[in-house]
């Protein structure tokens, strides 16, 4: 009899150790609590219909093409008559730190209006909590040539002379005067990458038809916290590269979530 109930109760500690496969992600449609080892069967959820709006202000207000009605903290007056631009690496991420691309490059050309939107059809809802995005090309990806066949090719071509690649960003006007115009070009300057990234957090953390408004401050630029003339020349100028690579970082660019 003891010999029986010794072998129950070896059985029953073997049963009661066994360990329970299935889903153990909590963020999974099919999560199983009672799960232990994790077979691999994670469902997530999807977001449709995630748009990502570029959007372009001066001063805080609404930027108005071809006026001569912004001064600088260089106490320049200027228009604005251009604004295209690269970003790149548009990465959401999870506190856990996976990530998902929504793209590895966006041309954006305030003259063409389906470059200020970004749409992204369904992607997996794994709770993001961050959106991080590169200002220009990095130097593993600013390289000559690389992207022929995009649509900023090759009007963003970068001089050979400066380094190759392409541009960062170009932005152009007049200045002081209606026939004095000036042209702040960015990009790779004698084979230094002044490419930065940004990383902003999501709250709320994204759901279905949510906007997301990337927001560029131009007036920031040239004035926080180096400022910058007009009058300089930018393109050929590591210098004044770095200076406004600084300026960019520190808040030309700002995110705000539409719900």
């Amino acid at each position: 009899m003891n010999k029986i109930f010794t072998v129950l109760i070896i059985t029953f500690l073997l049963l009661s150790c066994e360990k329970e496969e299935g889903c153990i992600d909590p963020l999974a449609t099919n999560y199983n609590h009672d799960a232990t080892v994790d077979n691999g069967s994670c469902n997530y959820a999807q977001l449709s219909d995630l748009n990502i709006h570029f959007t372009h202000t001066v001063n805080g207000n609404q930027l108005i093409l071809n006026s001569m009605m912004y001064t600088n903290a260089a106490n320049e007056n200027y228009s604005v008559q251009t604004v295209r631009y690269l970003i790149s690496n548009i990465t959401l991420h999870t506190d856990d730190g996976s990530s998902t691309i929504l793209d590895n490059i966006h041309y954006v050309d305030i003259s063409i209006d389906s470059t200020t939107t970004l749409k992204i059809t369904e992607i997996t809802d794994l709770n993001y909590s961050s959106i991080s995005f590169t200002v220009g090309l990095d130097s593993a990806n600013n390289k000559t040539n690389l992207f022929l066949n995009e649509s900023f090719f090759p009007s963003f071509a970068w001089p050979e002379i400066l380094g190759g690649g392409y541009h960062y960003m170009q932005l152009e006007g007049d200045f002081n005067t209606l026939f004095q115009g000036y042209a702040t070009h960015t990009g790779g300057t004698d084979g230094i990458d002044y490419s930065f990234e940004k990383k902003f957090p999501l709250s709320p953390r994204l759901q279905n038809e949510n906007t997301i408004s990337i927001n560029m401050e131009i007036n920031n630029w040239y004035s926080n916290p180096n400022i910058i003339n007009l009058s300089d020349a930018i393109m050929a100028n590591s210098s004044i590269q770095a200076q406004l690579k600084i300026n960019g970082e520190t808040d030309v660019f700002s995110l705000n979530i539409i719900e």
